[in-house]
This record gives structure tokens, C-alpha cells and sequence, in this order.
């Protein structure tokens, strides 16, 4: 390592001292750099004016709120957006990140949920959605002022009197996603967030030298906590990308690593997915990945065959499989708790499935299996990082809270300087998920011998072998998609309205052992009757995907009254999954997606229909093709009068569908086309009618990140 590349890391009590040291050391230094279509820069600002404009803004708030108020941050990823958050800080306030509401009205549910829960005072947004946040504001019912940012009096930053704050002060609420009606925002302490953001310096060996790239959302613990406040912390410099950009084109985000010889970046499983699938081998061939050290994957379930897969795709690019991090952690430890070492690659180890199930860990060697037992009893766990020395992690039977031996699973406890404060105005749920004790056991005398207190309950099942984290399961029924965190009751009960033959409080939605979402419902003994289950199955698949953006993989409608439940009536939705994955359900009727669908562009069939500009009949036809390619269907079960939304494809597969168009089509096209054209016939017919090459739907790179990806864990 460069030995003028190390940085002193002071203690700073709060977030206002650690910019002014990058101020006092980095001043003229670029920060941010934002590329918003991917690559040509739209805008920087260096440590020096992020402090000017902080101040400027944090003198104009104070005039409309009193320190501890909470401000909501309602804009698109970008250089104000980190702006605004330092300026709530630079005031004494309370930020609370958030999104831009969109057109679509049904996204300001959740929006509202927040802005109420946190009893916000303040909505900072940028002047291009200041119109959408009135209305929005108006329709809330909630007293909020509005402040655009990027129309703060810089003048008035000499004006800027430091805020009464300390390491105990709250400086964010990070609110998780779920449900619209009770929304938990955890608070990050400024003491917290220095304490983990210095973790993150160390453990992944950042400096002021290293350049680093994120296109992860903003409101996103992983996308801020790791990718603006760490970067500040080490006072390297940051390339933004819009998530939006990066789900249409996986390449840009690589290019720009490689362009900028980035050492860190990252994101969900499912992004380097689509990197495997969406990179061309043309695009391969301009692309240097040497200088990459930490492609850290988190905010879903890891799987070792996406990165071995991703290893095998861009090593000829330079990419060492030293650099591929598997990390874990959550809002309520600000970010980071696990990571794999920079000189070191992740770890896998292969288990008995029947055993792990139940909390046993049993290694298998694949020579030991005939095929057939491979896919039926071995399951394949990558590592989530080795412990480090600032977080303590122990493996809890949460029943007894005793700590358990190194062979067994049980619920993941941490306890650090990381952990945060507990969630806003929620006391009998901070009682319950924080501050726990673990209690440790002689094995001689089966009493308790010690006790330690102050652990977060993590609602993940794992195991430690060897000084390293194995994430295995969740013992929460939380459903995580794309990296956001969906509540299943919400889910649940907007099946339920699809129609009146679907019994009410009489389903569950699970994610199988292989990260399926799957819908089990009861229908009513009226419904027994009914024998038209197909199109009753195709309206909840839409239902689901239109108001929460994923695809189910099966729904299973089953006979009144056999759900399983607690006697007093509690759905038991791993009860339920069990019963599922053990083909024990009374069904009536079910659907399933036909299998997983590969989508590598080398590897399509050489049967393409032409695409030809301006032909209604031959836009409609592909459109079909490429839905079937895929979800590993029949073209012939594609139906062009069928409501995209229903047919499987999730937010991510619409974004890819509309950039495929517009590359072939020659036409600038909105990322929300398919929403305003929800059929296959109705957007061949809009594409039909743009004449080609005009360039004539200008894209919409605002798009509701939320929607996109990411609300969960690392």
C-alpha cells in the first residue's frame, strides 16, 4: 500500500468534524463527481463547498424549524442529495432519507406513513420535482415546510453557528421498507455512524487514494452509510451513477470502474446477475477491472454461483476473485458488521440440507453424493465475512438466549459501538429487538456462568466457523427482492381484494429455501365452486407486481380453513412454506413460473424475430419473444393483450426491456413506458406510431428508485 495514501483517523464525535477535517486536509479536493447518463460528468463539488453550501443551508433551515426536528430528503440520487443531508446536520436537525414522490399516486402511501411517523417539519427536494412534493404534501394533510435545495444564499454561510450536537445526538432516521402503515425508522447516532464508517475504512482498507463508483440509491443505508459517508470518512473521491442507468445498462457501472480504475463497488446478488447476463462479450473486450479490490455483494441472500459465475465472466477483464466481497449487515448497525479481507477470497462451505434445517451442521463432501443427492441434500452456503474486533457476534438460541456451540445455527446477535439507538417512537419494539442479554452455559454444570448484555436481535439465522459469519436463513418472515425489504402481510392483504372468492386473513407469502416468493391463499368455501381459478391466479400475479414491483414465482390456492395458523389464529408463514417445499398443501389449484430463465445475451436462441421500426405486427411479436426467452416459456403462452405487469417480469426485466428497445429502435425511451403502456399490444402500438430515430421520448432517468431495488440488509 501507498505510504502517502494513509490517513490519520481522528475521533470526531459528529459528522460536522469530520467533514471539516476533509475541509482542513482535502479542501479543493473533488468528492462527488455525478455521471448522470453513465459517463460524461454532469456535476462535481469538491469538500471545501459541500461545507459552504451545508452552511448556507443549515443558516436558511434553522429559520423554518428548532434543532431535533426531522427533515425529510425527497430527491433523486445526486450531489444535493448529499448536500441537503449536511445541511439538516450543519442545523442541528434530524435528516430523515427518503425518495422523490413520483407521478403515480400510488407511491405516495409509504412516503406519507414516513413523513408521518417521523412527524417531519421539513421536505427538502430539488427544484425539477418542487411542483410533485406540494401536491404530495397537500394530499398528506401533514404541516410541513418546503425548501428547495440549490437555492440556499451562499452568503449566508458566514452566518453558520455550530448546533449543540454530541455523539449521542440522532443525525438520521433510515426507515425500513415494508409496511404503509407502520414503518420503522432506525436511529443512527452521529457516534454510531463514526464508528462504522471508520470500520468500513479499515476493513476495507480504503484511503484517499482510491477511487471509488456507486449507483446505489441514496435512502439506502448500503448507498449512503457505504458509499458517501465512508468515502468521506477516508476522504477518497466518488463517482455516482443513477440506479436507474445502471438496471437499463450494467455496463455503464462497470465502465465506470474501469474507467476511473475504481477500488470499491458493489451491490445486491442480483446486480451482478444481471452484469453476467447483459454484458456482451464486445462490451468485455474495453473494460480493465484490475484495479477493482472490493466488489462487496450485500442487501440480499448471497449465492457462491453468482460468484463464480461473475469470476468466470470478467476475469479476462482483470478482475481478480480475490476482489469478490461478501458482506452483511443492516440499518440497525448503520451498515457494515462483516466483511471478507482484502487479501483474502470468500469462503463457501457445502452442508447436509435436511440437517441444517434443523440447526445442525453436517459438511458433505460432493464426492461423498451421487448426483440425485447432490440436488436433494447438499446446500451450498457462501461466508458473509470474517469477524472483526469492533463487533461482537454470537449465535443465540433466541428462545433460552443462550449462546451456542460453533456447529449449530441459531439467530445472529451483534453488539457494538455500530448498533444504533433503537427505531423512532417505537419503545415496545426497541424493548424486544434491542438491548438483549446472551446468556453462556458451563457444559459441565448446565448453569448459567456468564451474562452479556446490550445485543440487537437480527432476525437472521446463521453459524460461525472459524472466525467467519454464515448467513443460512431468517428466522424473520420478512421477503427480500432485488435488496428491498417487503413485509408479507402487505402483500397478503392486497391479494385479498382481488376478488370475493379469496378468503380474507386467509394467505401467506413466504421466500422459499431458494429465495422463491411464493403466495399461499385460502379461497372461500363459496370459491370451492368456482372453477375459473386460472384467470382469479392471473389477476393477484398482476395485482402484486403492480403494487410492489416483484413477481411472484407460484401461488397456490388451497381448500377453506387450511392454512396453518397459531390457535389464536396466526398466520404461520414458515409453517406454510414447509408444508409447501413438502408438497403437503390442500390445493385446489396452483401456478408456477416455468424455471429460472437464462438470459446471457451469447446464449439466445438463433430464432429471433426481426424487429423492424414502424410495424406494429413485428414490434408486438418481439416484444413476446424476448418476455418467453425470459421467463423459459412458450412464445405461444405470451399473450400481447396481457398486462405486462402480470406475465412475471419484475421492475428490473421491464427497465431491460425498455433500454433493449430503445438500443434497437433508435428512440430515447422513459423508464416508466411500460407502466404508461401496460400491454405488449399497447406499446407496440405507441413504438409503432414514434417515428424511428427521433429521438422523441426523452428518458426519465428520475424514476422511482424506490421501486428498483434496494431496502434490505447487506
Amino acid at each position: 500500500m501507498d505510504q502517502d495514501c494513509l490517513i490519520d483517523t481522528p475521533s470526531y464525535s459528529n459528522l460536522i468534524e469530520l467533514l471539516e477535517h476533509q475541509v482542513s486536509s482535502n479542501g479543493d479536493k473533488t468528492c462527488f463527481t455525478l455521471l448522470a447518463n453513465g459517463s460524461d460528468v454532469a456535476e462535481t463539488i469538491s469538500y471545501a463547498q459541500l461545507s459552504t453550501r451545508a452552511r448556507a443551508m443549515a443558516v436558511e433551515l434553522r429559520a423554518l424549524s428548532e434543532p431535533g426536528d426531522r427533515a425529510m430528503l425527497l430527491m433523486p440520487n445526486g450531489i444535493d442529495y448529499i448536500v441537503g443531508f449536511f445541511g439538516c446536520i450543519y442545523a442541528g436537525l434530524i435528516a430523515v432519507t427518503a425518495y422523490a414522490p413520483q407521478q403515480r399516486r400510488r407511491d405516495w402511501g409509504r412516503l406519507t406513513s414516513i413523513l408521518k411517523d417521523a412527524d417531519a417539519s421539513l421536505a427538502l427536494c430539488s427544484a425539477e420535482h418542487n411542483d410533485q412534493v406540494k401536491a404530495w404534501l397537500a394530499e398528506s394533510d401533514q404541516a410541513c415546510h418546503q425548501f428547495v435545495v440549490g437555492e440556499e444564499a451562499i452568503n449566508s454561510a458566514a452566518q453558520w453557528v455550530m448546533p449543540n450536537i454530541n455523539a449521542e445526538t440522532v443525525a438520521y432516521l433510515q426507515y425500513s421498507s415494508g409496511s404503509t402503515g407502520s414503518p420503522k425508522g432506525v436511529m443512527l447516532g452521529h457516534g454510531n455512524l463514526i464508528q462504522n464508517t471508520a470500520l468500513i475504512v479499515q476493513e476495507l482498507s480504503l484511503t484517499e487514494c482510491g477511487n471509488i463508483v456507486s449507483w446505489l440509491p441514496m435512502y439506502h443505508d448500503m448507498g449512503f452509510v457505504g458509499f458517501v459517508l465512508a468515502p468521506m470518512c477516508a476522504g477518497a473521491s466518488v463517482w455516482l451513477l443513477l440506479p436507474p442507468v445502471v438496471l437499463q445498462a450494467p455496463f455503464l457501472w462497470l465502465k465506470a470502474i474501469s474507467d476511473h480504475k475504481a477500488v470499491l463497488s458493489g451491490g445486491p446478488n442480483f446486480i451482478y446477475e444481471h452484469c453476467v447476463a447483459r454484458v456482451s462479450e464486445e462490451q468485455k473486450q474495453t473494460l480493465d477491472l484490475s484495479h477493482w479490490r472490493f466488489a462487496v455483494n450485500g442487501a440480499e441472500p448471497i449465492h457462491t454461483a453468482t460468484l463464480e459465475k461473475f469470476n468466470q465472466t470478467f476475469a479476462e477483464c482483470g478482475l481478480s476473485k480475490h476482489a469478490l466481497k461478501p458482506c452483511y449487515g443492516m440499518a440497525e448497525t448503520c451498515l457494515f458488521v462483516t466483511s471478507t479481507a482484502i487479501d483474502q477470497s470468500y469462503r463457501n462451505v457445502q452442508l447436509n440440507k435436511a440437517a441444517l434445517q434443523k440447526g445442525r451442521l453436517v459438511r458433505v463432501k460432493e464426492g461423498d453424493l451421487n448426483e440425485q443427492d447432490l440436488f436433494e441434500n447438499l446446500v451450498d452456503v457462501p461466508s458473509s465475512g470474517r469477524l472483526n474486533d469492533q463487533m461482537a457476534v454470537s449465535i443465540v438460541d433466541p428462545e433460552t438466549k443462550q449462546v451456542l456451540a460453533d456447529d449449530r445455527v441459531g439467530e445472529i446477535w451483534i453488539r457494538g459501538a455500530s448498533v444504533a439507538q433503537g427505531y423512532w417512537n417505537k419503545p415496545e419494539v426497541n424493548a424486544e429487538v434491542f438491548n438483549n442479554d446472551v446468556l453462556f452455559y458451563s457444559q459441565t454444570t448446565k448453569d448459567v456462568v456468564d451474562k452479556n448484555g446490550g445485543y440487537l436481535r437480527t432476525g437472521d439465522l446463521g453459524f460461525i466457523l472459524d472466525g467467519w459469519l454464515y448467513v443460512s436463513g431468517r428466522a424473520k418472515e420478512v421477503v427480500i427482492v432485488n435488496g428491498r425489504n417487503l413485509y408479507p402481510q402487505d402483500i397478503e392483504a392486497s391479494v385479498q381484494v382481488v376478488d370475493k372468492d379469496l378468503a380474507p386473513h386467509g394467505g401467506a407469502v413466504f421466500q422459499t429455501t431458494d429465495n422463491k416468493v411464493v403466495l399461499v391463499q385460502e379461497v372461500t368455501r363459496q370459491g370451492m365452486r368456482n372453477k375459473n381459478y386460472e384467470d382469479i391466479i392471473l389477476s393477484i400475479r398482476q395485482a402484486v407486481a403492480e403494487e410492489y414491483d416483484i413477481s411472484l414465482s407460484a401461488v397456490v390456492l388451497i381448500k377453506p380453513v387450511s392454512l396453518a395458523k397459531t390457535t389464536s389464529g396466526k398466520i404461520q408463514r414458515l409453517k406454510n412454506r414447509d408444508l409447501y417445499e413438502q408438497g403437503a398443501l390442500t390445493q385446489v389449484a396452483q401456478w408456477q413460473m416455468d424455471g429460472e430463465a437464462d438470459t446471457a445475451i451469447e446464449e439466445k436462441e438463433s430464432n429471433e424475430p426481426e424487429l423492424m421500426s414502424g410495424n406494429e405486427a413485428s414490434i408486438s411479436h418481439w416484444i413476446c419473444y424476448w418476455i418467453a426467452q425470459r421467463l423459459q416459456v412458450a412464445l405461444d403462452d405470451v399473450n400481447p393483450e396481457q398486462k405486462l405487469a402480470g406475465t412475471g417480469l419484475d421492475s428490473v426485466d421491464s427497465m431491460t426491456l425498455t433500454h433493449e428497445l430503445s438500443q434497437r429502435l433508435n428512440l430515447d425511451l422513459s423508464a416508466e413506458l411500460i407502466w404508461q403502456y401496460p400491454t405488449t399490444k399497447a406499446l407496440a402500438t405507441y413504438l409503432a406510431s414514434t417515428q424511428s430515430g427521433s429521438k422523441s421520448h426523452q428518458v426519465d432517468l428520475e424514476v422511482n428508485e424506490e421501486e428498483c431495488l434496494l431496502e434490505g440488509e447487506i
